[in-house]
């Protein structure tokens, strides 16, 4: 069992088990490489990014199946051929199912740009094309907190090896898994309403006390009611600006409104941030179901509310990746039309 094999092993029995620090020192001492064993903590960052990922992906609609694949190859395969991280299937719009190979890539601090070991790119490559599957590089940008899919056809450079967060950006293909951008083009408000009394329990406002009930909509005369997990899911993402506070025989309440549209905005970077706004766990559950698939769901049925439309972004330079990935997730639909007519 190679170091990096070690350290993987390590990373998910402390995922999986309670271990406690004395069994932790003893299981790092015997990786015998110092550039492993005095990096665990930077190491496993990496790979909490890579179990982090299957949790986010793996909630969104289109995703049916997310398997991380076993890396423990035989020396003699690693010539040609290097594993994956994930395989998934995913449905397209003609509702049947397609294979998606995925490597994750993480971006740390503040850089901007990704770069991969030019053999690294070949022996994925081999690896896709016997598999007959399509490949993308899943890349997170810690700097903004933001996933990017894109094709190695998208990396560039005088070795094909690089892509910055930008072009990144420009030619991100998450929407095929479901991960679409709705677009924000309009106002809308919230009015919150607090509890005087002593007894209630709930989410609590910093300055106006327990939170009663929270309305929301479009427009301000006609609100619908939601749970605190919309208002929350609000405040993750937008920054509401204040109307008014009223206290009246109706009860006490503040009015927010938003205003600064036009604004897009990527299901699972606003996943993202709901999750790290409040301190959830990744891997966390709620009655049985991932905290991941719970935010996504009322993410999506809000805007739906809201009507907030989706957007399926055309990537800035097409490519044969591009198009393969296109006519597998959209053909004889109006975003394959809008591909092809752009």
């Amino acid at each position: 069992m190679s170091n990096m094999e070690k350290a993987q092993l390590i990373h998910s029995l402390k995922q999986n088990f309670d271990v406690s620090d004395v069994m932790f020192k003893e299981l790092l001492s015997q990786i015998e490489d110092p550039k492993y064993r005095d990096n665990f903590e930077r190491i496993t960052k990496g790979l909490s990014v890579e179990d982090n990922y299957k949790m986010v992906f793996g909630s969104l609609p289109w995703v049916k199946s997310i398997n991380g694949l076993d890396q423990q190859q035989e020396k003699r395969h690693k010539t040609d051929f290097q594993v994956p991280d994930y395989s998934l299937l995913v449905e397209n719009s003609q509702k049947l199912n397609f294979p998606v190979l995925v490597d994750v890539k993480s971006i740390k601090g503040e850089k901007i740009t990704c770069k991969l070991i030019p053999k690294q790119i070949n022996t994925l490559k081999n690896y896709a094309r016997d598999y007959g599957s399509g490949l993308l590089i899943a890349i997170y940008w810690e700097k903004i907190g933001y996933w990017t899919h894109n094709c190695l056809t998208s990396f560039g450079g005088k070795k094909k090896n690089n892509i910055s967060l930008e072009d990144a950006i420009k030619n991100d293909l998450s929407h095929i898994l479901s991960d679409y951008t709705f677009l924000i083009n309009g106002e809308f408000y919230r009015k919150t309403f607090f509890s005087d009394d002593p007894d209630t329990v709930g989410a609590n406002h910093k300055e106006y006390g327990v939170i009663d009930k929270v309305l929301i909509g479009r427009d301000l005369n006609n609100l619908k009611e939601y749970s605190v997990i919309e208002s929350s899911i609000i405040d993750a993402i937008f920054n509401m600006d204040p109307v008014e506070y009223v206290e009246s025989k109706d009860g006490r309440y503040q009015i927010e409104r938003f205003v600064k549209y036009p604004m897009f905005i990527k299901t699972t970077n606003w996943l993202v941030n709901f999750l790290n706004t409040w301190s959830l766990d990744y891997s966390e559950r709620v009655n049985g179901m991932p905290v991941t698939e719970l935010a996504r769901i009322h993410i999506v049925e809000l805007m739906k509310d809201l009507k907030f439309n989706v957007s399926y972004q055309i990537p800035d330079n097409k490519t044969k990746g591009t198009d393969f990935f296109f006519e597998k997730a959209y053909k004889d639909t109006t975003v394959m039309d809008d591909y092809n007519f752009v």
